[in-house]
């Protein structure tokens, strides 16, 4: 979920993927959950037994539970199924306009965000997935706190070679994509929070954020960022995971980053045509603040709080405030936060 805090401390890039033996490879002989004696794994990999010992050192760092026993070596507390691009792929259905779809995996990088946003190529869609981000961030200067793979990390890059005038809604839009992928996958349909969270009952399930790079009337290259978490590990106080709501079911994260993608590309077509008008009245099933009482948070830091009460929202993604009957304003996602109250 979104905090406050400092993202968590973890080695280099490049110690921990790239070098021979390095996380990747680790984590292959590790994910099966059995036990692995030092020795065997510093042979397999062509490291030595201390390497091996810095590698499971760096791996709890990224929030694994790597256990020890003298006599047994190394394994996953919990086993672990990592993403798979080939997996992901296999049977994806996108519409016309993503034949050229390009997808990228990183085990760890700093913010899927930050990578598609670093791409120079705006020529056709692009997908990236991570296990961990090391400053992943959300909206109004938030962090993303969560242990290697117990979340769906993954963002969209979408070029735009005009504008739309209600860009402002594809946070919301994206919300509509992520409880569809959600219930295709068999679990609940999550509450959407305007502007840009989901929510099951009272606790925070994920987040989204859109960034933008380009010129006002367009180019754009727009990056639609996701953070859902899938098992107990990503949870932070008061949060929510796919586990927690269904606990007798082990989510297949390669199978619902892939409904994700469907669902993202269909939505993406149909909004580029008729804007947010066709997905208002699905909007409307999912949000959780209609007629609600909620406090406005204005500027960041905060400078501003205002009770009143949501009232749903307008043709372009704005969310109808009212602070007093009969005096209702729009507020824009850019510029507020908001809170569920008990009372006005």
């Amino acid at each position: 979920m979104w905090n406050t805090a400092p993202p968590a401390a973890c080695d280099g890039e490049k110690i921990l993927v790239r070098e021979p033996g390095g996380l990747t490879e680790l984590l292959a002989r590790l994910e099966d959950g059995q036990w692995h004696a030092g020795p065997e794994l510093a042979r397999r990999l062509g490291v030595s037994r201390a390497a091996i010992w810095k590698r499971v050192a760096a791996l709890r760092k990224l929030g694994l539970a790597v256990e020890r026993d003298h006599d047994r070596g190394y394994r996953l507390g919990t086993p672990l199924r990592g993403l798979s691009l080939t997996e992901i792929r296999d049977g994806l259905e996108t519409p016309p306009g993503w034949e050229n779809l390009k997808m990228e995996l990183w085990p760890v990088t700093d913010s899927t965000n930050e990578r598609l946003l670093r791409q120079t190529d705006h020529s056709s869609p692009r997908v990236g997935l991570a296990e961990y981000q090391t400053r992943g961030r959300g909206r109004r200067g938030r962090s993303w706190q969560g242990a290697f793979g117990a979340s769906l990390l993954i963002s969209f890059g979408i070029p735009f070679p005009i504008a739309p005038p209600d860009l402002q809604s594809l946070g919301l839009i994206s919300g509509i994509v992520a409880c569809r992928a959600i219930g295709r996958a068999g679990y609940p349909t999550p509450g959407l929070k305007w502007p840009n969270d989901l929510w099951y009952g009272s606790g925070k399930f994920g987040g989204i954020l859109v960034e933008l790079s380009g010129e006002a009337e367009g180019p754009l290259w727009c990056v639609i960022g996701y953070g859902l978490n899938i098992t107990h590990a990503a949870e932070l106080p008061g949060a929510m995971s796919l586990e927690s709501v269904a606990p007798d079911r082990t989510c297949n994260r390669n199978r619902l980053a892939g409904y994700l993608i469907e669902e993202e590309a269909r939505a993406i077509q149909i909004f580029k045509e008729e804007g947010f008008g066709p997905f208002m009245e699905e909007y409307a099933q999912h949000d959780i603040l209609y007629n609600r009482p909620v406090q406005v948070l204005e500027g960041h830091p905060v400078h501003r709080e205002r009770n009143g009460w949501a009232r749903g929202v307008r043709a372009d993604g704005a969310l109808w405030f009212e602070a007093a009957p009969g005096h209702r304003e729009a507020l824009v996602a850019g510029e507020v936060s908001l809170r569920l109250q008990r009372s006005p």
